[in-house]
């Protein structure tokens, strides 16, 4: 028996062009299948450099100009000069302390309406954006000194999630770049998988914004995704028999008939996005995505029988 590998240059890893990082929301998927019966999708949405308004619960934590309103009209405004999100705000009456002993949340009197807070008693702030969309909702104690208190809460959060720095992934694979069909491709990714952390502070107010990440997911160019945690690095040092890992794919089939012989494979991982502040506790963020994308070829055994 001879076994013969059709094998080509190598590419080198990079990412795909135009690539770029992705925000979990959805997004129409693009699907472009070839002659060869391959098939291939990606959700490709940049993310922005301020992703304030992009993606699961994130909103725009950064307002330009904040007006109060009560139960006589407007009797409080905030504006930092510059165009950006407005929001209107309203304290609302707290009707009972809590829905019941299972439920601890306090019963906000909404039909009522906006009111005219009085010192040193509780309500919940709430503020709606330009298109009704409610933004910020949170217990307070009035203090009329400091009517427009969700302001510096808000421009720190806004602040510290600018400053955090949610690296792309550098995604790893074995064999890299050259793939047997029939036998398993390791995936993980050669990042510290760890929370990583920025702070921002508006006079006396400080505010923390953390990133988690949870998981890896890798969409393979057959149409399977394969979902881990960061994967093992594999270790060419020990044998295949000595090492396992469930972040593994196989294919069924080479990839000749695709242009250049090259697919590619995009690996994201996914990250847990919360804050924290000098006056308040954590409270999410909403799903960030960041993507990478590695270029493979996959290659078929062929045995002749003499």
């Amino acid at each position: 028996m001879v076994v013969l590998l059709s094998v080509a240059c190598e590419p080198t890893a990079t990412r795909a062009p135009g690539a770029g990082p992705v925000v979990l929301e959805p997004t129409p998927v693009a699907t472009a299948p070839d002659t060869a019966g391959w098939s291939w999708s990606w959700t490709q949405r940049a993310a922005p450099a301020d992703w304030s308004s992009s993606g699961g619960a994130i909103v725009d934590g950064s307002p330009e100009v904040v007006v109060v309103v009560g139960h006589e009209g407007e009797f409080a405004s905030w504006s930092s000069g510059a165009p950006g999100a407005r929001w209107t705000c309203g304290y609302f009456a707290i009707a009972a302390p809590q829905h019941s002993v299972l439920d601890p949340t306090p019963i906000v009197d909404w039909p009522r309406g906006p009111v005219d807070p009085v010192r040193g008693e509780g309500y919940v702030l709430a503020c709606d954006d330009q298109t009704g969309r409610r933004v910020h909702e949170r217990y307070v104690v009035f203090d009329p000194a400091d009517p427009i208190a969700v302001v510096a809460v808000e421009r720190a959060v806004g602040e510290a999630r600018r400053r955090l720095d949610v690296p792309d992934p550098v995604a790893r694979i074995n064999p890299p770049a050259l793939q047997l069909a029939g036998m398993p491709m390791w995936m993980w990714i050669d990042d510290p998988w760890e929370r990583i952390w920025a702070t921002a502070s508006i006079g006396s107010t400080w505010a923390a914004v953390s990133a988690r990440p949870v998981g890896a997911r890798w969409d393979l160019p057959d149409g399977e995704t394969v979902w881990c945690d960061r994967g093992v690095v594999y270790d060419i040092f020990r044998s295949p028999r000595d090492q396992w890992s469930e972040c593994t794919h196989v294919f069924t089939r080479g990839t000749a008939d695709m242009l250049f012989g090259i697919v590619w494979v995009r690996a994201t991982v996914l990250w847990d996005v919360e804050w924290y502040s000098s006056d308040h506790g954590g409270e999410p963020l909403g799903m960030l995505e960041r993507s990478t994308w590695v270029p493979i070829r996959v290659v078929e055994a062929q045995a002749l029988v003499r």
